[in-house]
């Protein structure tokens, strides 16, 4: 699953069915890899190859997530779960890395600066963000780009991220980042827009009542819930409502569940005021939970399919935005964290 995270101004978990996944991974020479890394993408599942190659775990069920297969000096591989099936076998291709090109200029910013914007904007610039430490900073690099003021970073290996306020440890493979700020500038209040991507796997480091009520904190009104919810038609003003426009609307009347396979549900939109803009489908609403935080929903799409994980298919066609959409990292559980 890639994560996207914007920032403007990127059914409870019962489960009724066991997925065994098992396969080998093998170099492009036919040999085994030992030690591959072998999860689910946003989960803590996960395993690693032994020295045959061969992996072996057990899921609740399938999800709209992607199975990632990643071992260093080598390209990653992703498979949908939905597409598993029998005895993988997958293959791994050399990762050969590129010299890159050194530019020698005068910096206006260090690397102190660059670090700290992307530190606000990748973890957050709360409690949990601020709880954050990343493990191995140094293989972050940046670049800032003074035509368009917008700072990007990469890492070649996935960046561990000790949160310690919500008790897990987290290995984030980073695809993208890209902060733009209105003027030639890294300090935070001249943000216009950040996105970021990647993949990762969660483990659990820390459980304590403390930690159970910061994760039910971070859970409450975060779009995991909401589409859990969207499931259960569970609506309520100390939950979340629904709004077309300005004025509150029944949720019944926009969206027609329709249960597909066990652990897998279509959902149709159904709004009577949807627009064609270009040929693409859109239908937009407000969203408020617990009477205070505020969002917008625009479907540029008419049908998706959930899992009762609360993962939903075609991201690139679903655009939240507001307060649903200001999570960080800091505040990111795992798409099978159960309240």
């Amino acid at each position: 699953m890639k994560l996207l995270f914007y920032f403007f101004i990127f059914l409870p978990a019962v489960l009724f069915s066991q997925l065994k996944i098992q396969g080998y991974v093998y170099d492009e020479n036919g040999k085994p890899i030992i030690g591959s890394s072998v999860y689910v993408d946003g989960t803590t599942f996960g395993t690693s190859s032994n020295e045959f190659g061969f992996f072996s775990m057990q899921l609740p069920s399938k999800s709209n997530s992607i199975l990632v297969f990643r071992n260093i000096g080598y390209k990653n591989e992703f498979i949908e779960l939905q597409k598993v099936s029998g005895v993988l076998k997958i293959t791994l291709k050399r990762d050969i890395k590129e010299l890159k090109e050194v530019v020698i200029e005068k910096n206006l910013f260090s690397r102190k600066q660059f670090m700290q914007l992307f530190k606000s904007q990748f973890l957050g610039d709360n409690r949990a963000g601020k709880n954050c430490i990343i493990e191995n900073e140094d293989q972050i690099y940046f670049t800032y780009d003074k035509m368009s003021n917008k700072l990007m970073a990469y890492s070649d290996e996935p960046i561990t991220i000790i949160n310690n306020y919500l008790g897990y440890k987290i290995n984030y493979q980073l695809q993208d980042f890209q902060c733009k700020l209105s003027r030639l500038s890294v300090q935070k209040e001249f943000v216009v827009s950040c996105q970021f991507g990647g993949n990762s796997i969660f483990q659990e480091i820390i459980t304590s009542s403390k930690i159970q009520k910061r994760r039910q904190q971070s859970y409450e009104g975060s779009t995991l819930q909401f589409f859990r919810n969207l499931l259960n038609n569970n609506w309520s003003k100390d939950n979340f409502t629904l709004y077309k426009g300005s004025f509150p609307t029944n949720p019944n009347d926009h969206f027609k569940v329709i249960p597909l396979d066990k652990n897998f549900y279509k959902i149709e939109v159904i709004s009577k005021s949807d627009i064609v803009v270009q040929d693409r489908f859109i239908s937009q609403f407000n969203i408020l939970y617990n009477n205070k935080s505020q969002s917008k929903l625009i479907f540029y799409i008419s049908e998706f399919n959930v899992d009762s994980y609360g993962v939903y298919s075609n991201y690139d066609s679903i655009l939240l935005s507001g307060d649903i959409s200001k999570q960080r990292i800091g505040d990111l559980l795992p798409t099978n964290f159960n309240k």
